[in-house]
């Protein structure tokens, strides 16, 4: 066959082919919508969603889905402590950063204790890089602000914490849209909750004891309120200025009142060498260090005059019994030093 008959089927084929087109274009342009809704199921397409911080509910349902996976699939790798699992999910960075690891290892911790639920989530979509801020309005108490840095045109910020625990810890994850996906770019893990209150709640507790006399109580929430007021390294409460000026206040108004050793006035004169706080999974509680005279083989001597100590310290430590579960106590015949281990014996009193 010569060339000019080939040139003149394949002519008269691609002429053949505009005619059908030019006869279904009617039924083509029907059919339209179903093409593209087939094309955006199967290409896992997503319409897209305009520049703005939408905060969680309000998080379009389709990225809402998306993201609420990959926190699930986290939350299985963080629970067995293992960045290989984890490795999927995690930017690069994250996976050169061995100092990761750490923070993986005390989130799987906590998890023995509590689960974790999504507290709070942002989804932000930006066009230019920048620093923004996050101004949670509506926690009445609670009210805070998030510093996000924004360095790529969308990121998600997903804040758990443990319910019906009372030292709550707080977990941050914060998730970019990079070239290679959605990844984790970074994880904190810090403490929320002491004794079941956020650390606006221990500040307002702290005036409201001092106001009553209850010092050692208010110098005891104030290093709790300390302990809670940064759950993540950019959240920021409004208080967070008058928390350390009023933290200062009690603590000096403590130490001029109480200076050790403080001799308890029962008849065997004991010292107060310290006053502390003492974690249990219960909640924090104050511990009182105290020397005796009474030598601790003997127990029941010591325990007697334990409860003499207890019924002065009612009034030499106005508030100590009130508002706490308990009041743990660790007695001394010698003082505790830093270069050898030293004798004690403990009590606790369950406050009824």
């Amino acid at each position: 066959m010569g060339i000019a008959n080939k040139t003149r089927i394949i002519v008269t084929a691609t002429i053949n082919n505009l005619y059908h087109l030019y006869m279904n274009l009617p039924l083509l342009l029907k059919n339209l919508p179903v093409c593209l809704i087939f094309i955006a199921i199967f290409t896992g397409c997503h319409s897209p969603v305009k520049p703005g911080t939408y905060a969680n509910d309000k998080i379009p349902a389709s990225q809402a889905s998306n993201f609420h996976d990959l926190n699930k699939q986290l939350f299985e790798g963080l629970k067995a402590n293992s960045k290989k699992q984890l490795s999927g999910l995690l930017s690069k960075e994250m996976i050169d950063n061995n100092s990761n690891l750490k923070d993986i290892e005390v989130v799987s911790n906590h998890m023995k204790e509590g689960d974790f639920t999504l507290q709070e989530e942002y989804y932000l979509v930006k066009r230019k890089p920048g620093k923004d801020t996050l101004k949670i309005n509506n926690k009445d108490i609670n009210n805070h602000k998030i510093g996000v840095n924004i360095d790529q045109p969308e990121t998600y910020l997903a804040f758990f914490g443990q319910k019906g625990i009372a030292n709550g810890q707080l977990v941050t994850l914060v998730y970019k849209k990079l070239d290679y996906g959605w990844k984790l770019t970074d994880l904190e893990i810090d403490p929320y909750s002491i004794n079941g209150k956020t650390a606006p709640e221990l500040f307002k507790q702290a005036k409201d004891d001092y106001a009553k006399g209850y010092l050692v109580n208010a110098v005891n929430l104030m290093a709790e309120a300390r302990t809670t007021a940064l759950p993540y390294i950019s959240w920021v409460y409004p208080e967070e200025k008058q928390i350390n000026e009023f933290y200062a206040k009690v603590l000096n108004a403590a130490n001029r009142k109480y200076r050790f050793p403080y001799t308890i006035n029962v008849a065997t004169k004991p010292q107060i060498i310290n006053l502390q706080i003492h974690t249990t999974p219960e909640g924090v509680f104050p511990q009182v260090f105290y020397r005796s005279n009474i030598r601790l083989t003997n127990t029941a001597g010591l325990l007697k005059e334990n409860l003499q100590v207890r019924k002065a310290l009612a009034t030499a430590l106005p508030g100590i019994n009130k508002g706490n579960k308990y009041v743990f106590y660790s007695v001394f015949n010698k003082l505790p030093n830093s270069y050898e281990s030293v004798d004690r014996y403990e009590v606790t009193d369950t406050i009824k």
